[in-house]
């Protein structure tokens, strides 16, 4: 039987603290053995890495800045989330 992951996200705003929470619950789940996968959205994958620059470095339209997020979370998903899971 083939095994299922978890998926646990940290939602909030910028400087909220979501990179210190994953941190300390990744290393607490080490600890106890299990196998962990951390990642970051804009992000998380080659090809969503380098839209995450993209977007945070240039100046764009709302809508193009919009699906490139999209773009980079389906990106992540694929390259990333599913396979972990």
């Amino acid at each position: 039987m083939k095994k299922s992951g978890l998926l646990i996200t940290f939602e909030g705003t910028e400087g909220a603290g979501k990179s210190t929470l994953m941190a300390a619950l990744s290393l607490l789940l080490k600890a106890e053995g299990h196998s962990v996968v951390t990642t970051r959205e804009p992000g998380g994958s080659a090809v969503a890495e380098k839209i995450r620059t993209l977007i945070l470095q240039e100046k764009m339209d709302p809508w193009t800045e919009a699906f490139l997020y999209q773009a980079a979370r389906a990106e992540h998903l694929m390259k990333t989330i599913v396979p972990a899971l």
